[in-house]
């Protein structure tokens, strides 16, 4: 009886033991199938259309993706962009980009066009990208990421006020030039030059330096003729942006410059001859020898 029951202990044992084994592989397979079966979309990485993407610009923004997930495909994925400020904004006036399925491990691109705000200080800028997808058993998943966009400024250097105090000057003289330099861009202008440059003058030039945004200030120089002609000097304004790209704007304006005047010798008239004082003079001397000559004969006679 003893050994019967030592039997049917040990057989219940090992059927819990059995028991608890299978549910645990079964839990331990579930889970594993779970994971395995869990949709990933990952942004593997993006371009631009354009080198260098300046305020204001429009351009193509390429996302790629990939569906990492081996045996699960993915449907009705909703992919938005957007930005703060609206700094980066879709051109077609929508940010959200449809795609109806994708397989397991599959990769695709996304191809949006986007526009800057013309207003942009130049720094990057962020655009997030929101994704919303179903897997095969409807069952709802989101994620997001962001893509960095760096945004540059053109420089803008206007010219104004140029003048020169005389347009006309001889070899050897001087006029003084003189002009304005705005800056109305959104960036610094920096190693900002001028230059005056003409067949008829001295070439000359002066460094400006760093001008920044909404600043301006004012070039005086001085011009010296050296050659007799008429027509236009150059004037050169050189400039680069933060980058070291450079820009140039060359203005013109007339200047003669003629030979000296002829230095007219000034000299004095000779009086005008009048023959009335001759004769005048030569009667009052004839009017005094004779008199002479009275005033002696009366003293001759006098004394006799």
């Amino acid at each position: 009886m003893k050994t019967l029951l030592t039997k049917a202990l040990a057989t219940a044992a090992c059927a819990t033991i059995a028991a608890v084994g299978f549910s645990g592989v079964t839990a331990l397979q579930n889970d594993v199938y779970a994971a395995y079966y869990t949709p990933r979309l990952m942004v593997t990485g993006s371009e631009v259309s354009k080198d260098k993407i300046n305020a204001g610009d429009e351009f193509d923004l390429t996302v790629h993706f990939i569906n990492e997930s081996e045996d699960t495909h993915l449907y009705n994925i909703k992919i938005a962009f957007t930005s703060e400020d609206n700094n980066i904004y879709p051109v077609n006036g929508t940010n959200v980009y449809y795609v109806d399925s994708v397989e397991d491990e599959e990769e695709f691109d996304v191809t949006i066009k986007m526009a800057s705000r013309s207003d942009l200080d130049p720094k990057p800028y962020t655009i997030q990208l929101s994704y919303e997808f179903e897997d095969m058993e409807k069952m709802y998943y989101q994620d997001s990421s962001e893509i960095v966009v760096p945004i540059y400024q053109t420089p803008s250097l206007s010219v104004s006020d140029m003048k020169l105090t005389k347009n006309d000057i001889e070899i050897d003289t001087k006029t003084s030039f003189s002009m304005k330099l705005n800056n109305t861009g959104k960036t610094g202008i920096y190693n900002v030059a001028v230059s005056v440059e003409g067949d008829m003058i001295n070439n000359t030039d002066t460094v400006v330096g760093t001008l920044e945004k909404g600043n301006n200030t004012t070039v005086d120089l001085s011009l010296k003729g050296t050659e007799v002609g008429s027509g236009d000097i150059k004037v050169n304004v050189t400039y680069e942006d933060a980058d070291g790209n450079s820009y140039k704007i060359t203005k013109t304006m007339n200047l003669t410059v003629e030979e000296p005047a002829p230095v007219e010798l000034v000299t004095e008239e000779a009086p005008a001859f009048n023959m009335a004082y001759v004769i005048a003079a030569v009667g009052a001397i004839v009017v005094i020898i004779v008199v002479v000559n009275i005033i002696r004969k009366v003293r001759e006679k006098k004394y006799a």
